[in-house]
């Protein structure tokens, strides 16, 4: 098996979101009153995937795109004040593979068909003044 070059890319999207990255939440269950069971996204995490996904609308891809592809992403989180000097990296919540989640329900169906498509992922957080996400897909070739 070869492993993809980076020159054998083409991008897909390539987007800075700002605001404060939400992880995804556990799914919440409910039963109406016809016995039904409901599953809803807790609300934090549903305007965080509202927010990334109205902030990429103007830059996405006219159709979701198939094929293989890799994405990157760079989560801005704001440093607590709390926090000494001398913590260089965001150890503490929200859990990087969460708000990963977030971010790939937000972008199926409109910029990929499936975020089953990613085959090569690269996740950072970071602290940064500015919170957000940076967001790069590119369809290997």
């Amino acid at each position: 098996m070869t492993e993809p070059r980076l020159q054998d890319m083409s991008d897909v999207l390539d987007v800075r979101i700002f605001g404060v990255p939400i992880a995804q939440g556990r799914p919440r269950a409910f039963k109406t009153p016809a016995g039904q069971v409901r599953v809803y996204d807790p609300g934090n995490a549903r305007d965080w995937k509202r927010t990334v996904l109205a902030q990429v609308l103007e830059r996405k891809p006219p159709a979701p795109v198939e094929g293989p592809l890799e994405m990157r992403l760079v989560f801005y989180v704001p440093r607590p004040k709390s926090l000494p000097k001398r913590e260089r990296h965001p150890t503490h919540r929200p859990d990087l593979s969460n708000m990963l989640k977030a971010v790939e329900d937000a972008l199926t169906g409109v910029v990929y068909r499936d975020d089953a498509q990613i085959v090569h992922l690269d996740v950072f957080k970071v602290f940064d003044a500015s919170p957000g996400v940076l967001i790069q897909v590119r369809k290997l070739e």
